[in-house]
């Protein structure tokens, strides 16, 4: 029987065979955990502040403020500097910036602007970071396991999306908002624990020169790509759009659906019960060949979940909603990273990574205008408009990127080049 089950684990799960990968993988859900959490907690602290949709969208606009700017750096440093030191600065500054804000809410002092600035904090961390976190599964895991990884990977962050959420809800009904901001910190703590546990191998710089130069050359890298050009025009579907639904979804179960704090919590755990579906499917089908066909049809599908979203009525109908939209982001959040570490050249995938992540840095100019009109006309009909649109950007890149409908990215042509 053990050998069944280690034969199995062997078959689905490959790149836990690497010791770095398994405290790397230990390591993002450990972080994931905390920002979901923190996204529940937040919300609901801004709902109780203001009652305000679009302070909502407001708070996530600081937050992405960063992401948009620095995220191209991000790229720079995740193919000059070792790759653990900057995921460790990124989960101390995380514990830091959550400790003080729970202090804040603790002695009844925290403010809206308070949270603009650990909005600024967040988003700075990750712009710098991210590009480094995902580069780094390359450098712990062999090629041939890369979309395996990937995978995994996702499911560290789908899992917390139920978790993080769910524990969040309870937690502020029992320790309260400051409480729950305490137990984040702990989360972080376990991160950098583990990222400083992992070995990776020395980064052989990916250019020479200046950093404005090097930004430069990765932009003419993606431009020039008649892969990567539409996967990146791709991502600002859910980026601009889909995720916007999920930022409302506070002011949507308090005053559309009227829910609690643990109704919300709730709902947010069922997204993360499609995503994890969806990512063990990716898990499963790891070596299906047309993985760019893949990524469009979720991004298409997402949005049309956003669109049903927008017609519920009930927690329960909201529930079944979210678990679709879960399983169709966990889909594409996994391929298209699969995708781009693939196709592109070593000494190019930080920068490369770093473009994607500025797509979601656009993110408040969706949230904006859509929380806007949450806060003027309804949030159901917000989601009504944003689910409308992410559906139409994904039909245009089905028919301007037809060269992804047979993309296969295992293929040698891209082994080669790396």
């Amino acid at each position: 029987m053990t050998k069944i089950l280690t034969n199995a684990g062997q078959r689905l799960a490959p790149a836990f065979s690497s010791v770095e990968y398994r405290r790397l993988w230990l390591a993002n859900f450990s972080s994931f955990m905390g920002f979901w959490m923190a996204s529940v907690t937040q919300g609901w602290l801004v709902v109780e502040l203001t009652d305000s949709p679009f302070m909502l969208g407001f708070l996530v606009f600081f937050r992405s403020i960063p992401m948009l700017v620095l995220s191209p750096f991000g790229g720079i440093l995740a193919d000059r500097v070792k790759r653990t030191r900057l995921l460790l600065l990124a989960q101390a500054m995380m514990a830091f910036t959550d400790l003080i804000t729970g202090i804040l809410v603790l002695l009844g002092i925290i403010q809206i602007w308070h949270l603009a600035l650990a909005g600024i904090s967040v988003g700075t961390q990750f712009a710098l970071s991210s590009p480094a976190r995902t580069a780094l599964v390359s450098d712990v895991v062999p090629r041939k396991h890369l979309s395996n990884a990937v995978a995994l990977t996702s499911i560290t962050m789908n899992s917390s999306r139920i978790l993080g959420p769910t524990l969040a809800g309870f937690l502020i009904g029992i320790i309260g908002i400051a409480g729950t901001y305490f137990s984040q910190v702990l989360a972080y703590v376990l991160a950098y624990i583990n990222v400083w546990r992992v070995k990776a191998p020395p980064i052989t710089p990916g250019f020479e020169g200046s950093a404005f130069n090097a930004m430069r050359e990765g932009f003419s890298y993606v431009i020039g790509s008649r892969y990567l050009l539409p996967l990146m025009v791709l991502s600002t579907s859910p980026a601009l759009f889909s995720m916007s639904s999920t930022m409302l979804l506070p002011a949507f179960v308090k005053q559309d659906l009227q829910g609690s704090a643990q109704d919300l919590g709730m709902l947010m755990g069922f997204v993360g019960i499609g995503a994890i579906i969806g990512s063990l499917s990716v898990v499963a089908f790891s070596e299906f060949k047309y993985k760019g066909a893949v990524v469009m049809i979720a991004a298409f599908m997402d949005g049309v979940m956003v669109l049903g979203l927008s017609m519920t009525t009930s927690v329960l109908a909201a529930s079944i909603t979210l678990v679709g939209m879960g399983f169709c982001q966990a889909i594409y959040m996994a391929m298209i990273q699969t995708i781009m570490q693939l196709v592109s050249s070593t000494r190019m995938r930080g920068r490369v990574l770093s473009i994607w992540m500025l797509g979601w840095g656009l993110t408040p100019v969706g949230l904006l205008p859509i929380s806007a009109l949450a806060e003027n006309i309804g949030t159901p009909t917000a989601m009504l408009v944003s689910g409308s649109v992410a559906i139409f950007i994904a039909l245009l890149v089905m028919i301007i990127g037809r060269d992804l409908w047979t993309l296969y990215p295992e293929d040698r042509q891209f082994a080669e080049q790396n």
